[in-house]
């Protein structure tokens, strides 16, 4: 027998943009429906090896939400080294640069770490109600509300914000736009252990098939994301740990120590994609589920927190007026506010991907000569700087009602 649930806000996914959403909204009488679409039939994925890269900027959104900073195990980045492969020239961004009080230009975390953490404020939130129906079967929408079928549930909500990560068939079931290419690379992903421990230092080493980052996590150990071509990344997917150390260690930028260990290795895809929504579906897209990035400078999660944070302010500030949540001027306002803030973003992810993976020899003396002037610019790197720890947003992409002092996202 098929259940009907209604609610004023339905939330697509469980990860940590959909409870950051639910969090942004903890103070709003809105009662939130959150789904579950991980197929039921499917063990979850291991998240022990996933990392998330949080930038000073969403710490401190993240603590205003209610969730205790920093994390367990959180390892904090102080220095971010930019270099490439085979010619010098380098820029160092220092937390300095920034005179932030957290000292840090932000933080890895375990993704499950992340998870588990917005979980537990969410246990105190009595307006929210969860369920796990698995994929999505079907979407209509109508002039007051969108009605989401499963085999056994409908759904009708005024407003449906989908926060997934983008793996749903959501797309094709409500016929999204899409913009996005495949960057024919694939990313190797591992935790590894240098000769000599070097905490605080992120590494953005860029090589001809891509950038190899180096994250610090605990114990002294580093979370790679190595970009290579899909035939490459597979055979090295398949070395030993001795030979792939071994391939490893002649790619690494030459200030970081030999790495000693490693731990398993796993492998995803890069691409870029990004989808829209009309107005009029009464859908809000969110996080991966609204644009995916190449993993370069880690903004994915950071650029989604702020925009569940605009919607939330969105939606309060409608609740107060007795607004309806779905409303065609309310989704244009949310689209409207993140436009810059996501433009810039992927701009800046896709720009220095494509520039800094060109082996041609005038690109590489022309980027290590920018490097170098960068580095000795203290202006420069300071905004640099800025963007990348998300303290400095487009003023067009100012979060509603977010506390706006120095001390806060600006």
């Amino acid at each position: 027998m098929m259940r009907t649930l209604t609610a004023v806000l339905a939330i697509l996914g469980n990860g940590p943009v959909a409870r950051s959403l639910i969090l942004a909204l903890a103070d709003s009488p809105l009662r939130v429906l959150m789904l579950d679409t991980y197929p039921l039939a499917q063990a979850r994925p291991r998240l022990t090896e996933r990392t998330i890269a949080l930038a000073l900027g969403s710490h401190r959104l993240l603590r205003r939400l209610g969730v205790a900073m920093p994390l367990t195990d959180a390892a904090a980045i102080r220095t971010v080294q930019i270099t490439q492969q085979g010619i010098s020239g380098r820029v160092l961004l220092e937390h300095g640069l920034l005179n932030a009080p957290e000292q840090r230009l932000g933080e890895v975390v375990g993704l499950e770490i992340l998870t588990d953490a917005l979980a537990m404020p969410l246990a105190t939130c009595r307006t929210l109600q969860q369920e796990s129906p698995g994929p999505l079967q079907a979407l209509q929408w109508f002039p007051d509300r969108v009605q989401l079928d499963w085999p056994d549930l409908r759904v009708e909500a005024a407003l449906t914000v989908v926060a997934d990560g983008g793996h749903s068939e959501l797309a094709r079931l409500a016929g999204l736009r899409r913009m996005g290419w495949d960057h024919n690379r694939h990313a190797i992903i591992a935790t590894v252990t240098p000769q000599q421990p070097l905490p605080g230092i992120a590494f953005e080493h860029f090589l001809e098939s891509g950038p190899l980052a180096f994250l610090p996590i605990g114990k002294h150990q580093f979370s790679i994301v190595w970009s290579l071509r899909p035939g490459d990344a597979s055979r090295v997917l398949d070395l030993s740990d001795a030979d792939f150390l071994v391939a490893l260690n002649r790619q690494r930028p030459s200030s970081l120590p030999p790495l000693v260990t490693t731990g398993p290795r796993s492998v995803y895809p890069l691409f870029f994609q990004r989808f829209w929504a009309e107005p009029g579906q009464r859908l809000a897209l969110a996080g991966n589920a609204a644009q995916t990035l190449h993993p370069l400078a880690g903004q994915g999660y950071n650029l989604g927190l702020r925009d569940v944070l605009t919607l939330g302010a969105l939606l309060r500030e409608a609740a107060e007026r007795g607004d309806d949540p779905g409303s065609r001027s309310l989704l244009a306002d949310y689209s409207r506010t993140r436009r810059r803030d996501r433009l810039e973003t992927i701009a800046f992810t896709e720009t220095m991907n494509r520039l800094f993976s060109s082996p041609r020899l005038p690109l590489r003396l022309a980027r290590a000569a920018a490097l170098t002037l960068l580095d000795q610019t203290s202006l420069g790197k300071r905004e640099l700087a800025a963007r990348l720890a998300g303290i400095l947003l487009p003023v067009q992409s100012a979060i509603p009602d977010l506390v706006t002092d120095g001390y806060h996202v600006r």
